[in-house]
């Protein structure tokens, strides 16, 4: 990863887009049980009638933006506070959500540049804390470092102190939704089947009593435009102060909202572990 970061002091951004491209395709080739977990996904996204070739098409492009999405992380260090310039960004509610001095919870899923994403926030100057996977052999500590070059807060997820207390000094708490690591979530419709989504955003949010957030940044083919758009909006929600059933109730809301955006940019979910289950 230091290799690649050195590189792109050396190397313009379009040519080491194209060699990772190059490296996604190449993947796809060479990953065969990857290439099997994005087409099942595919499938449950698209329905069972989607034509073969349209399926590994899009396996394809799976496994380009997932080199892209790398490549552009790796890039943050050489462009730190510029790293805004790769965005249009839209963040109206979020303004909204800060100006009551609380705190929000800004949910995303694996779609298209997540860990990308929390840095050009960070670099817009929001205070944002992002919890995170500690994923084994020091690859986190790896990532962290690059997603703490803007001022991005890292937490590990199961460090609840520490996510108490972002959200009590009116932080934004980043939180990736779309899988349940946990085993304790809520099993949600999603497509053709039924998947177990994390209750932590709802939980947090409805605990501190402060806003929560839906936002994602996606590649976007616009000549003339950066490479990326970020979107950020509200999820409204009603308690009824039962805790008990307000959480399960707004994780549904997340969920449902999650599987609209994933339809929307099925090319761009990046999820190799889904955990697909059937209608219970």
């Amino acid at each position: 990863m230091p290799l690649a970061t050195l590189l792109q002091f050396m190397l313009p951004r379009w040519l080491v887009v194209r060699i990772a491209q190059l490296a996604g395709v190449l993947a796809h080739k060479l990953d065969r049980r990857g290439r099997s977990r994005f087409r099942e996904n595919c499938r449950h996204i698209l329905g069972a009638a989607t034509p073969q070739l349209a399926l590994e098409a899009m396996v394809r492009r799976l496994f380009i933006h997932f080199a892209t999405n790398y490549a552009d992380l790796l890039r943050v260090p050489v462009l730190r506070r510029r790293v805004v310039v790769l965005a249009d960004s839209d963040c109206r509610w979020l303004d909204r959500a800060l100006s009551r001095k609380r705190g929000a919870v800004l949910v995303t899923g694996h779609v298209g540049n997540w860990d990308l994403a929390g840095t050009i926030v960070a670099a817009m100057g929001y205070p944002i804390s992002a919890v995170y996977e500690p994923v084994p052999r020091g690859w986190a500590g790896a990532f962290n470092r690059y997603r703490s070059a803007t001022q991005l807060e890292a937490i590990p997820m199961h460090d609840h102190d520490r996510i108490g207390q972002a959200l009590k000094r009116g932080r934004v708490l980043a939180l990736v939704a779309d899988r349940d690591l946990t085993g304790r979530g809520a099993l949600c419709p999603a497509f053709d089947a039924w998947r177990s989504f994390p209750n932590g955003p709802a939980a947090y949010a409805l605990r501190y009593d402060v806003p929560l957030l839906v936002g994602w940044m996606v590649f976007q083919q616009a000549p003339g435009r950066p490479p990326y758009r970020v979107h950020i909006e509200p999820l409204e929600f009603v308690s009824t102060g039962d805790m008990s059933a307000d959480v399960p109730a707004l994780t549904r809301l997340v969920a449902a909202r999650i599987n609209r955006l994933i339809g929307e940019y099925p090319d761009q979910w990046l999820v190799f572990n889904p955990g697909w289950r059937e209608k219970p």
